[in-house]
């Protein structure tokens, strides 16, 4: 089903558009100042504070970071109006009218790169359009991601030994099956500074866990990214990824420590296909592989453990374990890091998802789906929503 809302992408500015452009740039700071940042934090919010004028470009740029993601308030839209948001050569831009925007307030997708640039497009339709960025979110460089603590355990951040998991296309031609189910796994930037991971269950069904974010206030301020992964094995230059908002909290519990939710634009990421949700439990030496993001960073696969006593793939050790509640967990050494939370854990002979990533400690923990599966299943017998 299409969307109905009026966001659209547009391959690129047309020059006489815009009239001439202000800019904030803001710059790291210096070495002597190092900035502190969280281990579960992606992305630093910075205020802006700059009133739109119509027709009057505005670019926001920080040095070195990784994506710039916009934020608008006092936003006024008539029927034909547009903000446009779109990184500086063209190559991503995206329009956003009245229907996206909530209580008069506008988190916009993310461009890649270290600077974006806006502009507030009045047309005639009796409403005088008006909006104000308030803060814009820069993603960490890698520097400054790897400089983050260490999470607290338990926390879903647990290296078991030596990391074994691997970038996402090392296994896309020795195990396509595996690399075509990770395609369903998403990277989330919640409220512009944290991460989580999540996947695909259905049309417009995606699951993460509940501590990721829990209410439909926290889905629309989440933007989900699919294909964020390396283009070559041992390559660094990423893919770009799609992005959607998130838009609604079908179901969650904090005792099973899951999210059911749909995005704004479920037609955007129609053709990735849907992971099989396994209704029954687990086995103990399942073989199991994860693909996430850990970190935040671009997409990785653990399938095989150096930590494992029988043999080297990941699997299951016991299908019943204590969690957040009585049995609700299944545990395995499968490598994980901050931002694998919410990771599909996957039976590599059938495909299916029989766990959701959300504690580490070696050995690490998956909700068990045989548990989560009664909650959403009319959800996704009817997804078409």
């Amino acid at each position: 089903m299409a969307s109905n809302r009026t966001k659209r992408t547009v391959l690129a500015f047309t020059a006489s558009a815009f009239a001439a452009a202000a800019v904030l740039m803001a710059t790291p700071a210096a070495a002597a100042e190092t900035p502190g940042f969280r281990a579960d934090q992606i992305a630093q919010t910075a205020p802006a504070d700059i009133g739109l004028q119509a027709g009057v470009k505005e670019r926001i740029a920080h040095d070195d970071a990784a994506f710039i993601k916009v934020r608008f308030d006092d936003v006024a839209l008539g029927a034909r109006d547009t903000i446009t948001v779109a990184r500086p050569d063209g190559g991503e831009s995206r329009e956003y009218g009245p229907a996206d925007v909530a209580d008069g307030g506008l988190w916009a997708l993310s461009v890649e790169g270290d600077a974006a640039e806006v502009v507030l497009n009045d047309l005639p339709d009796g409403t005088e359009a008006a909006a104000r960025v308030a803060e814009y979110s820069r993603g960490l460089n890698d520097a400054e991601l790897d400089a983050r603590p260490a999470a607290d355990e338990p926390s879903p951040e647990s290296i078991c030994g030596k990391d074994d998991s691997r970038s996402a296309p090392c296994y896309r031609d020795s195990e396509p099956l595996m690399y075509d189910a990770a395609q369903s796994v998403a990277r989330l930037i919640i409220d512009g500074e944290s991460y989580c991971t999540g996947w695909k269950a259905g049309y417009n069904r995606f699951l993460t866990n509940n501590h990721c974010f829990s209410s439909g206030s926290e889905a629309r301020s989440t933007e989900v990214q699919f294909g964020f992964e390396c283009v070559e094995c041992g390559e660094p230059e990423t893919r770009d990824p799609i992005k959607v908002s998130g838009a609604s909290v079908l179901a969650t519990d904090y005792t099973l420590d899951f999210t059911l939710f749909t995005v704004d634009d479920p037609e955007a990421v129609a053709d990735l296909p849907a992971l099989p949700i396994a209704t029954g439990g687990a086995s103990e030496n399942e073989k199991v592989f994860i693909p996430g993001h850990p970190a935040g960073k671009p997409k990785r696969i653990a399938a095989d453990s150096s930590s494992e006593q029988q043999g080297s793939r990941c699997q299951v050790l016991d299908p019943a374990v204590h969690g957040r509640g009585w049995n609700t967990d299944l545990d395995y050494l499968c490598d994980t890091e901050g931002g694998s939370s919410g990771s599909p854990v996957i039976d590599r002979s059938t495909g299916e998802v029989v766990g959701l990533h959300h504690l580490g400690g070696c050995p690490n923990q998956a909700v068990r789906m045989d548990r989560v599966w009664p909650y959403i299943r009319g959800y996704l017998a009817d997804d078409y929503a």
